[in-house]
């Protein structure tokens, strides 16, 4: 106990006694673990990387191809002039795409109203485009539209799910 009451800040070699040395230890110890803290705090505070960015641009190239041919064979069925209902049905699933982007990019920097104008003209395009992917698959298949309608709703939403998942990727 002597040892304790005669150790000072200035005693930190070899010859101070091991009750004493212990405290002056366990701060250092405390930071590191503080550090250690902060790293792990940081990591965890960090979105977990995603590997889907190549999935989700390869599901819109694919969706938008498929929709786009699906939308022209429906409306070069019902225009007077083909070539101007294939042009109309290859151009719609290209609007929702564009406006499904200016949507995410405006209602990320935080501009609301024209966000929710370009969402609600492109969700308009996108049933409009259900409805005529349905009628193609449908005919394309001899089956009846309600049957269509599930495929043309995986088609069409998965065109924009994919494009939600490139634009809510974290930027680098």
């Amino acid at each position: 106990m002597v040892g304790v009451s005669r150790f000072t800040l200035a005693d930190t070699g070899p010859t101070a006694p091991a009750e004493a040395t212990e405290p002056a230890e366990q701060p250092v110890a405390t930071k590191s673990k503080r550090r250690t803290k902060c790293r792990r705090k940081e990591r965890n505070e960090s979105q977990p990387v995603s590997h889907s960015k190549p999935w989700a641009t390869f599901g819109v190239a694919f969706t938008l191809v498929l929709s786009a041919i699906l939308n022209g064979f429906s409306n070069s069925q019902h225009a007077p002039s083909q070539w101007a209902g294939w042009l109309m049905g290859l151009s719609v699933p290209v609007i929702v795409l564009v406006l499904a982007k200016v949507c995410g990019e405006k209602y990320r920097v935080n501009q609301k109203p024209v966000a929710w104008l370009a969402g609600g003209s492109g969700a308009a395009l996108l049933f409009l485009s259900v409805w005529h992917c349905s009628q193609s698959i449908a005919l394309l298949t001899g089956s009846t539209i309600w049957l269509a309608v599930p495929m043309s709703v995986a088609i069409d939403f998965g065109l924009v799910a994919c494009e939600v998942a490139i634009i809510t990727e974290p930027r680098e």
